[in-house]
């Protein structure tokens, strides 16, 4: 079981599965794995599926609580960078993809350096499609991944499911092989788990002025779209 602290409203966790490279990971609440009628799960779920409502509701909760959790951090914004990870397709980031837009917008709203193009991997077989841990780790030794130099001395990696922190790590290390001065940081929509193994399977811990931000997000798309 990986415990958490709360971090102003985050899920922190200061170690993961794989933690290599990372000094710290956050995740809003967790994607629970055999509760997928869970609020957040469900909200969690129509992100990952692209639907656009919920990548506008994760975005207006991102929005709040990332700007919180810098501050808690005392890390310099001017000297921090954000980047976003890469789908398992890519082999740069698609800027139009939710989660390039989210971490830049959010670079954008705290005062952080942003860079979409300083990450660089091998296109690999999706994580899900393969079901050994060794195998899925293999995969990410196949991907390959670079990172370019950053003149930062934070770096905050964004993604949306946190499985076991394979992933993560890979980038973390990508990152350190060339800015070995930074510390490098996770941060996830969410955190995947099984209810059996999830020290709060109901999500409760999480604020209700971000449920409530959810709401708004998807209303503000609904509003600018006119649609469902």
């Amino acid at each position: 079981m990986i415990n958490f602290n709360k971090v102003v409203g985050w899920m922190g966790f200061p170690h993961l599965t794989i933690s290599k490279g990372l000094t710290c990971s956050f995740a809003v609440a967790y994607r629970l794995k055999d509760k997928t009628d869970e609020k957040w799960t469900a909200r969690f779920i129509r992100f990952k599926d692209k639907k656009n409502k919920a990548e506008w509701g994760a975005a207006t909760v991102l929005y709040d609580a990332v700007p919180a959790l810098i501050k808690h951090l005392g890390v310099d914004p001017k000297r921090t960078t954000f980047i976003p990870a890469l789908s398992s397709k890519e082999t740069k980031a698609d800027p139009n993809r939710s989660i390039p837009w989210i971490a830049k917008g959010c670079a954008s709203i705290v005062g952080a350096q942003h860079t979409d193009v300083a990450l660089s991997k091998d296109a690999h077989q999706k994580l899900h499609t393969i079901y050994s841990m060794n195998g899925r780790s293999a995969e990410l030794d196949k991907a390959k991944y670079q990172c370019a130099k950053i003149d930062a001395d934070h770096v905050f990696v964004f993604d949306d499911i946190i499985t076991r922190g394979d992933t993560l790590s890979h980038i973390a290390l990508a990152v350190l092989a060339t800015n070995p001065q930074c510390k490098v940081y996770g941060i996830g929509l969410a955190k995947a788990e099984s209810v059996a193994y999830c020290p709060n399977p109901e999500n409760d811990h999480v604020p209700a002025k971000w449920d409530t931000l959810w709401g708004q997000g998807e209303r503000e798309h609904d509003a600018k779209f006119k649609k469902d």
